[in-house]
């Protein structure tokens, strides 16, 4: 296999496209997964990968991430409001998914398969089914009333089955985000390096935390 290869070539991952240590390993270890369940299934004799290991990833850092100082969020937001339509999303639009995802630490692939009725406007809380969930399992998580009515008006018009959010694909979001960040005068890099991305929202929501 190609995954096999790589593993035993000095380079490493760069036969995969130069992919980082932490996807690299994610790779290793979800097809050592199915090659068990192979030979459990009785499909194959014995794994051919068991003695494939995984790479150290904090020799490996291309994307370290930054979180997002409160005033920097909220100027975020305050801009991108009274920004032109990106992406097929308007400013509000946009400015409203960067809330969400800042407040509840969503990934992108798990906003992308919110739907109106993930949203229950009672009792303040959003659901991610397992299938999304990077943890595979249901996620129910709280967001604040003043966030909710937000999404509440901004879902108001749309089928209980439609998409809350029209997301671009996952590298857009991150131009989108960047745009954004440009024109609110934030760094997308700081001095230090690190990065101010689509998922450095997350990392700004323990910050918060």
């Amino acid at each position: 296999s190609n995954l096999q290869r790589t593993a035993n070539t000095k380079n490493g991952p760069k036969d995969l496209g130069d992919i980082s240590a932490q996807t690299y390993n994610f790779f290793v270890k979800s097809f050592k997964q199915f090659c068990k369940w192979m030979v459990l299934d009785n499909r194959a004799m014995k794994s051919p990968v068991d003695h494939l290991g995984t790479k150290n990833v904090k020799v490996d850092r291309r994307h370290d991430r930054r979180a997002l100082e409160p005033d920097e969020i909220r100027h975020l937001l305050e801009v991108t409001r009274q920004q032109p339509a990106r992406w097929h999303m308007t400013g509000p639009e946009r400015a409203l998914l960067y809330r969400l995802a800042a407040e509840s630490g969503l990934r992108s692939n798990e906003i992308r398969s919110l739907k109106k009725s993930s949203f229950d406007f009672d009792n303040c809380t959003v659901t991610v089914k397992a299938g999304y969930s990077k943890r595979k399992r249901e996620d129910v998580l709280p967001l604040k009333p003043d966030t909710m009515t937000e999404i509440k008006n901004h879902l108001e018009n749309k089928l209980p089955t439609a998409p809350a959010f029209p997301l671009p694909s996952k590298g857009k979001i991150a131009t989108m985000l960047r745009q954004d960040l440009e024109a609110a005068e934030i760094d997308y890099q700081d001095a230090a390096g690190k990065f101010a991305d689509f998922h450095s929202l997350r990392h700004t929501t323990g910050s918060l935390l």
